[in-house]
């Protein structure tokens, strides 16, 4: 994994990424108004919402989990390479390559792009 600065804006995205066990707290790091998009969904506008739409998405799974590939911080943004493993309430486990973009404003997530084909979690 990329050095990462104790701190820093990467440090906020892989604590996000490996601390977060709820929706309030994976809605806590985003801005009052943030765009949150997945894939090739259609994008999630406002903490709120992305909160809601969290609650319905872990309410299908019994865990996820991010294994870091590779962090990078290039000013504001933090692009993330990573694996997936998503365990179904049905205990099928699919693991899936992604990649996150996010802007930062402060130490909160301004815009956020999951470049993921989510499609198999979701397969029979």
């Amino acid at each position: 994994m990329a050095e990462i600065t104790l701190g820093s804006k990467a440090e906020i995205v892989k604590r996000f990424l490996t601390e977060t066990r709820s929706a309030e707290q994976f809605a806590s790091y985003f801005t009052a108004d943030a765009f949150y998009r997945v894939g090739n969904n259609e994008p999630i506008i406002g903490r709120d919402r992305i909160q809601e739409s969290s609650v319905r998405f872990r309410q299908m799974l019994k865990s996820i989990a991010h294994d870091i590939q590779h962090l990078w911080q290039l000013g504001d943004t933090v692009v993330c390479e990573m694996v997936v493993t998503y365990t179904r309430n049905d205990d099928k486990v699919v693991t899936l390559p992604c990649m996150d973009v996010i802007h930062l404003e402060g130490d909160k997530f301004r815009e956020m792009h999951i470049y993921i084909d989510i499609s198999p979690v979701f397969a029979p």
